[in-house]
């Protein structure tokens, strides 16, 4: 089997003379979490809903497991799982018997298999609790041991850590690496949540208006951005510094509390003690000088125009 456990080449889907997706290639890596951003009516919901055969794209071509989508349907979509935000549990049932009636069309999966899934989730010790006493997080949890279930290699989550409490969004993020490092599974992850995305995905790729803008390692699109932050106060030497010294200024702002100027220049890490010889040289007077630490959030905004929770809905 190829590197990549999904190959999309070309996707487009047409409602009408709507465009919801439109020529997108997309490349997922075997065994990573992946991570799939985009604003609210980027057309990520197509996307996913053409993977799991849910909606026929215009034109494309999309392989999973080294296989045509459309020629090995049943196949393929026998050995994924996925949790669309709230997993439909039997509020009345245990962990257990959830797991049990929930998978049972996937064949005979026996007892020692529902528990060994349950205890990777880490819900073996409630398997005879009522679901609906359940915290969120739990629910979430159990969600995914269904996704798991036969033997699932690849799993989509949407938003799995929406709603839940600190405490829950620890717990399901270490559940969701460790199914990526010890077992070998691919996360393909949906989230608004910037900050867990960081946290949890080898790779991403951004999509707006139906169109991919980026994919990347977290890492690389991160590195690719970088510059050092600088707070002075604001004075006409600094200006004539930078012009002789040719920095390039990304943008600056005011510190309020002291009436500072923090600057954000084009450079890395390397370049801050020799910056700050010549500073010091120039009797310009350094408050505070730091490698920018970038955050996807920020990378998300700058490449889409637009916050991660900007209003509208997933329509597409």
């Amino acid at each position: 089997m190829s590197d990549y456990i999904i190959k999309i080449k070309g996707l487009t889907k047409k409602y009408g003379n709507i465009t919801a997706v439109s020529d997108l290639d997309l490349n997922v890596p075997s065994g990573t979490i992946f991570g799939f951003l985009g604003p609210n009516g980027a057309g990520k919901t197509t996307v996913i809903k053409s993977i799991l055969g849910l909606t026929t794209p215009t034109r494309g071509e999309i392989q999973v497991f080294g296989k045509n989508l459309y020629l090995k349907k049943q196949e393929i979509l026998s050995n994924i799982g996925a949790v669309v935000e709230a997993p439909a549990l039997f509020a009345d049932f245990s962990a257990y018997e959830n797991l049990y009636y929930l998978t049972r069309f996937s064949g005979k999966i026996s007892k020692k298999r529902l528990m060994d899934t349950l205890d990777l989730v880490g819900l073996a010790s409630t398997e005879k609790q009522r679901v609906g006493t359940f915290s969120y997080g739990m629910k979430q949890r159990l969600g995914i041991a269904q996704a798991l279930l036969p033997d699932n290699k690849l799993i989509f989550l949407d938003e799995p850590t929406n709603g839940l409490d600190p405490h829950g969004i620890v717990g399901v993020r270490k559940l969701i690496k460790r199914l990526s490092e010890e077992f070998n599974v691919t996360v393909f992850l949906s989230s608004h949540l910037l900050s867990e995305v960081e946290q949890l995905c080898a790779n991403v790729a951004i999509i707006d208006k139906g169109k991919k803008i980026c994919e990347s390692s977290v890492s690389d699109l991160i590195k690719a951005q970088e510059y050092i932050e600088i707070v002075l106060q604001p004075d006409v030497q600094f200006a004539k510094f930078a012009e002789k010294e040719k920095l390039e200024i990304n943008r600056e702002q005011r510190i309020d509390s002291t009436g500072h100027i923090m600057y954000y220049i084009e450079g890395k890490e390397d370049d801050i003690p020799e910056l700050i010889r010549k500073l010091t040289a120039e009797k310009i007077d350094i408050y505070r000088i730091a490698k920018h630490q970038n955050r996807l959030e920020d990378i998300f905004v700058e490449l889409t125009g637009k916050d991660s929770k900007s209003s509208g809905s997933d329509r597409f």
